[in-house]
């Protein structure tokens, strides 16, 4: 590709990275088909405020071997009842060998989350006889296909109509009508409260049905969320809770955010100091990286697997920015070394990038082995780090090597661009001239 059609791409590129950076009410996605979106970076507990809950899973009555099993059971539960449509930020994750950490960022009943969360869930159908014996059936909240709140149209109460899933529908159909001809009464009960307790005046052959007795419309949903996403596989307990006020995000944002603009402009600074017009391309480079990190976290909202920043997150960021100009200053002391050898700026400055890459490859590819294995065995905090650093790194070596060698390839067709005193080259060369 020939170097100015590259540069003007990097200019109309660097164009839509400003303006997907710009807080707005974003036209870019609506104009795609993606309604109604408003792009922002998705902020985790620390940032946004929340609670933390630590559950305890009870695997007495476990056998060790089913004990993974069962753990992960819970997290898969706790997942659908907190996060039904997969779409939110809760984090659910395992915590050593028996224990589940929950967090809910942005929460604001947490009591009403803990009392989701801890249910059990156990869904019976019983059949209670005309003696008022109760004879269990073999159906149960395993064998619902989907629930949903509603209001009854009679009564105009709150119920949740469900519906049996494949198999299940003969099993309910032949309890309803054992029911039905003997007189008795479909008992319903959930975590040993009856929801339902009648008659019933036809067999139900198409395994739809209703449940009653709920205190208000919140409640029928909270019930339905809890029938659709399961019962728990074992009971558990709250071991801690932790509530993180959404002042202290606040204030930890602004402490960040201060401490990134004053590491930018210190590496800025230093970068613009000491190697004069190089630095400042460097610097060009370094805040369109920024941009570019920006704009990631805030296009990840719009899919499957959405970033989420945290105060760990924001740690790694600003340790990237200081390592996203390691690359430029290895190529900058090599175009160094080659202009004091007598090669022409032009010249120098390709075999600078050449010489350059492999410790610059190696060094990155370092950082990101580090970044994965701090992902995969690292505690849930150091994971925000470990994403935001491999994210930077990634980034830092298309903003180095693409990115600055572009624009000063294109100094390099002008006069200004070419004359050394620009990047202290003529100095330092003088100097070693005259020691020598």
């Amino acid at each position: 590709m020939k170097l100015k059609t590259r540069f003007y791409l990097i200019l109309a590129f660097v164009v839509v990275v400003i303006l997907l950076a710009i807080p707005r009410e974003d036209k870019i996605l609506s104009a795609i088909g993606i309604k109604d979106t408003r792009l922002k970076v998705r902020q985790g507990l620390d940032l946004q405020g929340g609670a933390s809950l630590l559950y305890q899973a009870d695997l007495s009555k476990t056998a060790p071997a089913d004990k993974a099993k069962a753990i992960n059971g819970v997290v898969d539960v706790i997942n659908k009842r907190v996060n039904p449509t997969g779409t939110s930020e809760v984090l659910v994750q395992t915590s050593g060998s028996d224990r589940v950490l929950v967090q809910l960022p942005g929460v604001k009943d947490i009591d009403e989350a803990i009392n989701l969360i801890g249910k059990t869930a156990q869904l019976d159908f019983y059949q209670v006889n005309t003696d008022n014996s109760i004879v269990p059936s073999d159906v149960s909240g395993k064998d619902l296909e989907s629930a949903s709140a509603d209001i009854d149209t009679q009564s105009g109460k709150p119920v949740i109509a469900f519906t049996m899933k494949g198999d299940a529908v003969q099993k309910f159909a032949t309890l309803t009508t054992k029911i039905n001809q003997t007189g008795g009464r479909l008992l319903i009960v959930l975590d040993n409260q009856p929801l339902f307790n009648g008659t019933v005046s036809t067999a139900i052959t198409d395994g739809k049905g209703q449940m009653q007795g709920f205190k208000d419309v919140k409640d029928a949903q909270n019930t339905a969320v809890l029938l659709n996403a399961g019962a728990l596989p074992v009971p558990i307990s709250i071991v801690e809770q932790r509530t993180v006020g959404a002042s202290l995000g606040s204030e930890s944002i602004s402490k960040s955010l201060l401490a990134g603009i004053i590491c930018l402009l210190a590496v800025v600074f230093f970068m613009i100091a000491y190697y004069r017009l190089a630095g400042v391309v460097a610097s060009v480079a370094l805040a369109i990286y920024t941009l570019i990190n920006i704009d990631i976290f805030k296009l990840s909202v719009v899919t499957p697997f959405p970033i989420v920043l945290t105060l760990a997150g924001i740690a790694g960021f600003i340790l990237s920015i200081g390592m996203a100009v390691d690359a430029n200053i290895l190529i900058f002391e090599r175009w160094k070394e080659e202009v004091r050898s007598g090669a022409s700026m032009p010249s120098g400055l390709d075999a600078g990038f050449k010489r350059a890459w492999t410790s610059i490859r190696d060094s990155n590819v370092s950082t990101l082995i580090t970044c994965i294995i701090l992902y995969n065995f690292g505690a849930p905090i150091i994971k925000g780090f470990a994403v935001t650093l491999a994210l930077g790194v990634l980034i830092s070596m298309f903003t180095a090597i693409t990115i600055s060698k572009t624009f000063l390839q294109m100094l390099m067709t002008t006069s200004f661009g070419t004359n050394e005193r620009w990047y202290r080259f003529t100095d330092q060369s003088k100097k070693k001239q005259v020691k020598s």
